[in-house]
């Protein structure tokens, strides 16, 4: 009997050690979203030079993303640990500093994809499924560079 009862206490003493630890990730999670803008807004700003710098689309004119919108989706995932579905938000969050700190222009402003309103942005879904893609290139990418090499 005092047997069930210890394992009982363990169980409950673990799930409120558990719910402690959850309530303190999600106090972090605005913090973490807010440096990984920062940041990425920085390395963003830094990488992008000449014609390229004013041009800052989520979706090419087909609907795709832009690579570098994968990139970026990625870089924050992976390096910055921001979680996938705050990744949609951060990267507009992104674009509208970049626009603030550039003046919005991009010359073209007769395309109504060059020029991209709040509300383009992407899901979570895809958010999560650009590292998987990327992983999967890599591969093909050592096969194909494998095949490719003398000998």
């Amino acid at each position: 009997m005092s047997g069930n009862h210890s394992r009982l206490q363990d169980r409950t003493s673990k799930l409120h050690r558990e719910v402690r630890r959850l309530r303190i990730k999600t106090l972090r999670a605005p913090g973490q979203r807010y440096r990984a803008v920062e940041a990425a807004i920085a390395e963003t700003a830094a990488s992008e030079s000449g014609a390229q710098s004013n041009i800052w689309r989520i979706k090419r004119p087909d609907g795709r993303i832009e690579n570098w919108v994968r990139d970026l989706s990625c870089r924050l995932i992976a390096v910055r640990h921001l979680p996938a579905s705050q990744t949609p938000g951060a990267i507009s969050d992104i674009i509208q500093a970049i626009k603030a700190k550039t003046g919005g222009h991009n010359g073209a402003d007769n395309n109504p994809h060059a020029n991209p309103s709040s509300e383009e942005t992407f899901s979570d879904r895809s958010a999560r499924r650009f590292p998987l893609e990327g992983h999967a290139m890599g591969k093909i990418r050592a096969v194909e560079d494998f095949k490719a090499a003398p000998g």
